[in-house]
């Protein structure tokens, strides 16, 4: 199915009294695009989806006529006249997350990755945006374990946010339960290039503050670089290899990877971060919070709060409004949207066509009688605040 970016004409956007960004979705998959960083969600939890706008979104290469988003940076601040990142250029493109655990004496991994492996089911299930930053939240379940992903950028960083939720909602506990992120980062390579890239372990936990920093530079033909980072004695990060798919190979630095600290290596290879957990109870209140960080900026510090051993992030599912959309999954006949004051909202379905739009005032029941069965988007915007919600019509 081909995506294209949500699109109204000029005269709709001024009806609805916002701006261009209102919704960065398309079809199945989300953008987040900032100042100085844009990063593409897709459907199955991983950054990477087509760029179907050359326009408004900063690709580099790929599949497809403007190419692949899996993240691109300008770190020059230079309005985007050179910039870097990504890992889509041409061949397989390497990049994704997955899940390795123990449960009832069998040892089982699951991974979601842009080589074509969705082992996870899952999909955004909110997006929101305000004047300064863009949330995106992925959910996703394989056997008991559920897992809420939150992609959060600040518009005028340099840098997004990764927490992740892990909860048990079986009766039987999960033991061994690695979490690991993947990827090969190509910088900023032509499409000729070698894509090898400097790939250090800076820092690793349970040295010297159990922060954990893992980069991959490249000097030429500009600087470039890309850094992820994390806190706290669960985590790891790790070097080598390339479709890395065991998490506790990735956390002990086995099965030919690295994780010794002050390490390096110039070459074509993948970096990583993976997070232990040694015993998940069995439960709906068994869970547990984690978080790291992309950056893109030589040199770049994190303050407090930035990304914690336990990051303060609140509720994964508290919306940036407060509002109530029902009966979602809907029958037939009418939707009914509550929230206080005036805002405005609009349908548009997998493709990005504009069904429905208009605005009330602490309610507003919309007709859905001639809308056909199927699943849609809505959002909501208020006060330059802007929330994004499956909408399935039975």
């Amino acid at each position: 199915m081909k995506t294209t970016i949500l699109k109204t004409s000029f005269s709709l956007l001024l009806s609805f009294g916002i701006s261009q960004s209102f919704a960065q979705l398309a079809g199945d998959d989300a953008f987040m695009l900032g100042d100085y960083v844009e990063v593409g969600i897709n459907e199955f939890g991983y950054e990477g989806t087509p760029c179907n706008d050359g326009d408004t979104i900063h690709c580099r290469g790929g599949a497809g006529e403007y190419g692949t988003l899996g993240f691109t940076a300008n770190p020059a601040m230079d309005g985007w006249a050179v910039f870097n990142g990504d890992f889509y250029s041409v061949g397989a493109p390497e990049n994704g997350f997955g899940l390795e655990f123990d449960h009832l004496g069998t040892n089982y991994t699951f991974s979601n990755n842009a080589l074509g492996v969705a082992d996870i089911p899952g999909s955004i299930t909110s997006y929101a945006e305000t004047a300064d930053s863009i949330t995106v939240i992925w959910d996703g379940t394989i056997m008991d374990l559920n897992l809420t992903v939150k992609y959060e950028i600040k518009k005028d960083e340099h840098f997004y946010t990764t927490s992740m939720l892990l909860n048990n909602t079986g009766l039987d506990a999960y033991s061994n339960v690695y979490y690991y992120r993947n990827f090969d980062p190509d910088n900023n390579q032509s499409i000729s290039g070698s894509f090898v890239t400097t790939n250090t372990i800076e820092s690793q936990s349970e040295m010297a503050d159990d922060s954990v920093r893992v980069s991959a530079t490249q000097d030429l033909p500009y600087v470039s670089e890309v850094i992820l980072h994390a806190y706290g004695a669960d985590w790891k990060g790790f070097r080598g290899g390339f479709s890395n798919r065991d998490g506790s190979d990735m956390w002990n630095g086995t099965g030919g990877l690295s994780t010794i600290e002050g390490s390096s290596a110039v070459s074509d290879q993948a970096i990583g971060v993976a997070y232990k957990i040694a015993t998940l109870p069995p439960g709906k209140t068994a869970s547990e919070w984690f978080s790291f960080a992309t950056a893109f900026k030589r040199g770049i510090s994190f303050g407090e709060g930035d990304v914690d051993e336990e990051p303060d992030t609140g509720d994964l599912n508290e919306h940036k409004l407060d509002f109530k959309i029902y009966p979602n999954p809907n029958a037939t006949g009418n939707l009914n949207v509550v929230l206080l004051g005036q805002f405005n909202f609009k349908i548009t379905d997998l493709n990005g066509r504009l069904i429905s739009f208009g605005n009330g005032t602490d309610k507003k029941e919309i007709d859905l009688n001639d809308i056909e069965k199927g699943i849609y988007f809505i959002t909501l915007e208020q006060n330059g605040n802007v929330n994004t919600e499956k909408l399935i019509i039975r």
